[in-house]
């Protein structure tokens, strides 16, 4: 009998060891086209992690390491080799169309690419032996914009606002003019930075972002997002270029600037807003980023700036 249930066992774990061996090859090999595709198959060196890793950081990826969860993924924070990561799992199922280990390693490549910019959220490894990838980033202390501005946007000083507004502009513009070919974020929105301890924006979430093919100044792709993020010109044609980032970094900064969702609001209420947050020591500076917001959110995307601006 003893025999028998050892025999079993070993069964399972052949079983198992094969099935993780076949998540990493598939995950590996489709990663790796993406690479090539994109990246000529360049990257910054990241680390592997084992499932069984991943697992003892997070505790089992216990509800309370949870931090965050979106549409297709849960963030949980983890310690390993005492130092604290920020653990991406992706979920197996979304309401998406899109092939989610497409938008995983299409995440991992651009972000790999993407991690010496001091102002994205850097990628430090990832685990091919699940289901589907799980990626590891460095950990943000002060965690997601969205909470410091919509929830206690009073205590955050004009000065780090200001900050945290150019820092992800950085970002932004590296993704369009740092790496030999063009690409479009096309979910910029507040949940998707993070903060650290210095309070030092990070750009995320780099699932949907696409190249501007050679030669072109626009690429045709699903459109992506919550309608009202949405820059107009993507309601007619379903094109995104540089603008209709620079349309969705606008919306970020008037909710940095206001502490509210202006994702919704007519421009004179935008600008109300704005001008209430005014004071003497810091009004110059943002009747300026007021006026750059507004240009960022015009209609018509030939009348707003390029990122360089």
């Amino acid at each position: 009998m003893e025999n028998q249930s050892f025999g079993m066992l070993s069964c399972f774990r052949n079983h198992k060891n094969k099935r993780k061996e076949g998540y990493f090859l598939k995950n590996g090999s489709v990663m790796l086209e993406q690479l090539i595709h994109s990246f000529n198959g360049n990257c910054n060196p990241i680390r592997m992690y084992s499932g069984k890793e991943l697992k003892k950081a997070t505790n089992d990826y216990s509800w309370d390491r949870m931090t965050h969860e979106d549409w297709n993924f849960q963030l949980y924070k983890g310690v390993h080799d005492d130092h604290e990561i920020l653990v991406k799992k992706f979920k197996g199922a979304s309401n998406s169309c899109m092939d989610p280990l497409e938008l995983i390693t299409n995440e991992a490549a651009v972000a790999s690419n993407m991690s010496k910019q001091k102002n994205v959220l850097k990628l430090l490894g990832c685990c091919l032996e699940t289901e589907l990838p799980t990626l590891v980033y460095e950990f943000p202390a002060k965690g997601i914009l969205s909470h410091h501005i919509y929830r206690d946007s009073q205590l955050l000083p004009w000065q780090i606002k200001l900050k945290i507004a150019v820092g992800v502009a950085d970002a932004v513009a590296y993704l369009h003019y740092g790496m030999r070919k063009r690409f479009i974020h096309r979910h910029i929105k507040t949940e998707h930075i993070f903060l650290d301890q210095d309070y030092v924006a990070k750009l995320s979430e780099f699932q949907t972002s696409v190249p501007i093919p050679c030669g072109e100044i626009n690429v045709d792709a699903k459109v992506f997002g919550a309608p009202h993020h949405f820059a107009p010109e993507l309601y007619t044609c379903g094109r995104y270029n540089e603008k209709s980032d620079v349309y969705h970094f606008g919306i970020v900064l008037c909710d940095i600037l206001t502490g509210k969702n202006t994702a919704d609001l007519q421009a004179f209420e935008v600008v109300a807003d704005l001008e209430s947050t005014l004071d003497d020591r810091s009004m110059g500076q943002v009747a300026e980023c007021t006026k750059l917001a507004l240009w960022c959110l015009e209609q018509d995307p030939y009348d707003r700036p390029t990122m360089k601006d």
